[in-house]
């Protein structure tokens, strides 16, 4: 994963499902954390969709 300016490219944009996971509209493919923390500085991969634990996101209201 990696930061960069907002351009409105497709594999910038993210949909929400109903179970949480983050879903990218180019790839079809997950927000991932590497590991079992969500600690600041835990890195993120995209990945298979599995609705484990570690691809689940609470997003603001």
């Amino acid at each position: 994963m990696q930061l960069s300016m907002c351009t409105g490219a497709t594999s910038q944009k993210w949909t929400s499902d109903a179970k949480g996971q983050l879903v990218g509209s180019q790839s079809g493919k997950c927000l991932d954390a590497t590991g079992p923390s969500s600690a600041n500085g835990t890195k993120l991969r995209i990945w298979t969709c599995a609705a484990s634990a570690n691809q689940l996101w609470k997003l603001p209201a």
